[in-house]
C-alpha cells in the first residue's frame, strides 16, 4: 500500500477525473451520460476535466463530449457566469452576452460564493448576510441565486424574499428558468408548472423538458408528461434515462401476482439494538403483499428490547413462519446474511429477500421484484430506488439508484455515481427498470441458485459496508444480471442508533473503515478489472 493509492481512494469525482487519460475520461463521461441525466455540477466537472486534458485539441470526440456537457450545464444552471463565459468563447451570442454582462454587474465576492456553493457547513448568519445584501441591492442577481441555492438545500421556500428581488429586465428569461428548475427539481409542481407555461418554446431546452414532464406526472397529468418527455428526446436523443422512463410509461410491465404463490421467497432481516426502528419496519412489511413468505429476523447481539418487540408482532404475520434468531454477539452484516441464507428453511426457497431494519417499502414491492426476476433465468439480483424519508411536502432526496463501474484500472476500482447529485430529489424520472452492476442492499431480492454458485457474502467486509457491492460484482462476473427496478421506492432511514444522521454518513464516505473496505474491494478484484470495465460498457 502506497500513500498515492490511499489518496486516490479519498479523492472526489473532480480529483479522480484528473488522473485519467483523455481516452478514459471520454469513456467515463459516455457511460455516465447513458446512466443518468447529468446535473449542472457534474456537467461542469466533466467539461473542465475534458478540456484540460493533454491532447484535447486534437480529439474531435472529446470535443463533442465537452460541448454536450457545457450545453447541459447551461441548461441546468442558466445563471452560471463561468458556463456562459465558456460558451461565449466557443460560440458568441448577443443574448447570452447581455445575460453575462448583467450577471457580472452584481457578483458575489469569491469568499461569499465559496461559503454558499462549496462549504460543507452554511450557518444561519450566512443566509441573513445574503438577505441583507438583497435588501441593500434589490436587483443583486448574485444574492438571489445564492438564496435560491440555500433554499433548495435546506427545504426552504423563496417566498420570504422573492417579492423583494427586482430581477434586471435583461435577465428575466434565465431567472424564470432558474426559478422553474428550483421548484420543479423539488417536485413542487403547483409552483413549477405555471412558470413552465410562461416559458417560450425556444427556451424549452431538453433538461427543463425532463423536469416539466416529471412535474406534470406528479400533478396527475400523464399525457402532458409523456409529451414533455417526447419533446426532450426530440431535442436530445442521447437522454437514455428518458427513453427508459418513456418506455416504462407507454408499455408498463404486467405484474405477475401469481408468483407470490409459485415462487417461495424467504424474507430476512438482521438488526442490532434498534428496537423501535425494527418494529416500524416489521409493521411496514406486514402492510405489503408478500403472500405466505416466511419471515426470519436475526438479532445481532441485541441488548435492548428488540426481542420483545419482534415477539409482540407475531400476530401481524398469521399462517406463516415467523422466526427470531438471537445471537449472543454482533457478528456483523455479511456474517448475519450468511447465517440467514444457510438456515434450512431458507435453503428450500427459490429466492431470499434481504431488507435492512430501518426501511419502509411499497405494498407491491415483492410482486414487482419477482416479476422482474422471472423475466430471465440469468437475473440474479433485483433492487430498487432508495430515498431518504422527507419531512417536507415535496420530493424526497435520492439516496441511491443504481451503480456501474466508473474506473477500473491498475491500482484503482471505483463504482459510478449512484445519484445525479448529492442532494438530487426523486421527481420520478428514474421509475424504470434497467440492468446495472450493483443495487443498494437495503431492500433486494436474490436468486438462491445463483447465490449458491457465487458463494456467501465476504466476512472480510465486516462489520458492514461494501459486502453487498462485492457480492453483486461477483454475481455479475459469474454471468448473472443485476436488475434495478425503479418502480419500487424504498424509504431508508439509515441510522445506526439515534446519532448517525445523513450528514455524518456523507462525511464518513471517504474516511475510516469505508476507505479500508474500498481498499479490500480494489485488491480483491484486481484480476477482474478488465472484465468489470467490459461489463460496465455493456450495462
Amino acid at each position: 500500500m502506497t500513500p498515492s493509492v490511499m489518496e486516490l481512494l479519498r479523492r472526489d469525482l473532480n480529483g479522480e477525473m484528473s488522473i485519467l487519460s483523455l481516452e478514459d475520461k471520454c469513456a467515463f463521461v459516455r457511460r455516465q451520460i447513458r446512466l443518468m441525466v447529468l446535473s449542472g455540477n457534474m456537467a461542469v466537472i466533466f467539461a473542465n476535466a475534458l478540456s484540460s486534458a493533454p491532447g484535447f485539441g486534437g480529439a474531435p470526440q472529446a470535443q463533442l463530449l465537452f460541448l454536450h456537457c457545457l450545453s447541459r450545464a447551461s441548461h441546468a444552471s442558466p445563471l452560471r457566469a463561468d458556463v456562459m463565459e465558456m460558451l461565449e468563447d466557443i460560440s458568441p451570442d448577443a443574448r447570452r452576452r447581455a445575460w453575462l454582462d448583467a450577471v457580472r454587474e452584481t457578483p458575489l465576492s469569491s469568499m461569499l460564493s465559496d461559503k454558499v456553493f462549496y462549504s460543507a457547513r452554511r450557518p444561519a448568519s450566512l443566509y441573513d448576510e445574503l438577505l441583507d445584501l438583497l435588501a441593500r441591492e434589490p436587483s443583486h442577481i448574485g444574492a438571489a441565486s445564492a438564496l435560491l441555492h440555500m433554499d433548495f438545500l435546506h427545504f426552504r421556500e423563496p417566498e420570504a424574499w422573492l417579492d423583494k428581488f427586482r430581477c434586471p429586465a435583461e435577465l428575466a428569461v434565465p431567472w424564470r428558468s432558474a426559478l422553474f428548475l428550483h421548484y420543479a427539481s423539488r417536485g413542487r409542481w403547483a409552483e413549477a408548472l405555471p412558470l413552465w407555461e410562461q416559458t417560450p418554446e425556444e427556451d424549452r431546452n431538453p433538461y427543463a423538458c425532463v423536469y416539466a414532464a416529471d412535474n406534470y406526472i406528479l400533478a396527475g397529468d400523464g399525457e402532458s408528461g409523456i409529451k414533455a418527455y417526447m419533446r426532450a428526446l426530440r431535442l436530445d436523443g442521447g437522454l437514455y434515462p428518458v427513453t427508459l422512463r418513456l418506455d416504462a410509461l407507454l408499455s408498463p410491465t404486467a405484474l405477475r401476482t401469481e408468483l407470490l404463490a409459485e415462487r417461495k421467497t424467504a424474507i430476512c432481516l438482521y438488526s442490532w439494538n434498534k428496537g423501535p426502528v425494527l418494529e416500524q419496519t416489521l409493521r411496514a412489511l406486514a402492510d405489503t403483499d408478500t403472500g405466505a413468505a416466511p419471515i426470519f429476523v436475526l438479532l445481532n447481539g441485541c441488548t435492548d428490547d428488540s426481542a420483545a418487540r419482534v415477539k409482540s408482532l407475531r400476530e401481524l404475520f398469521p399462517g406463516r413462519t415467523y422466526r427470531t434468531i438471537s445471537l449472543p454477539v454482533n457478528i456483523g452484516a455479511p456474517a448475519a446474511r450468511n447465517w440467514l441464507i444457510h438456515l434450512p428453511e431458507v435453503q428450500t426457497c427459490d429466492h431470499v429477500a434481504f431488507m435492512d431494519d430501518d426501511v419502509v417499502m411499497p405494498r407491491d414491492w415483492l410482486v414487482r421484484y419477482l416479476t422482474e426476476m422471472e423475466k430471465d433465468r440469468r437475473n440474479a439480483v433485483v433492487g430498487c430506488k432508495v430515498v431518504f424519508p422527507s419531512e417536507y411536502d415535496e420530493a424526497p432526496v435520492l439516496q441511491s439508484l443504481y451503480y456501474s463501474v466508473r474506473t477500473a484500472r491498475a491500482g484503482l476500482l471505483r463504482l459510478g455515481v449512484g445519484t445525479p447529485e448529492s442532494d438530487a430529489r426523486d421527481t420520478g424520472l428514474y421509475a424504470f427498470t434497467r440492468p446495472c452492476l450493483h443495487v443498494m442492499g437495503c431492500l433486494h431480492l436474490l436468486r438462491l441458485s445463483a447465490l449458491r454458485e457465487v458463494g456467501d457474502f465476504d466476512i472480510g467486509f465486516s462489520p458492514s459496508q461494501l459486502d453487498d457491492v462485492d457480492h453483486d460484482l461477483r454475481t455479475a462476473l459469474a454471468g448473472y444480471k443485476i436488475i434495478y427496478c425503479g418502480q419500487v421506492t424504498c424509504l431508508h432511514h439509515q441510522k445506526s442508533g439515534a446519532a448517525l444522521q445523513r450528514d455524518v454518513i456523507a462525511a464518513q464516505k471517504t474516511t475510516g473503515p469505508v476507505v479500508g473496505h474500498d481498499i479490500k474491494l480494489m485488491y480483491k478484484h484486481q484480476s477482474n478489472l478488465r472484465r468489470l470495465a467490459d461489463l460496465a460498457e455493456l450495462v
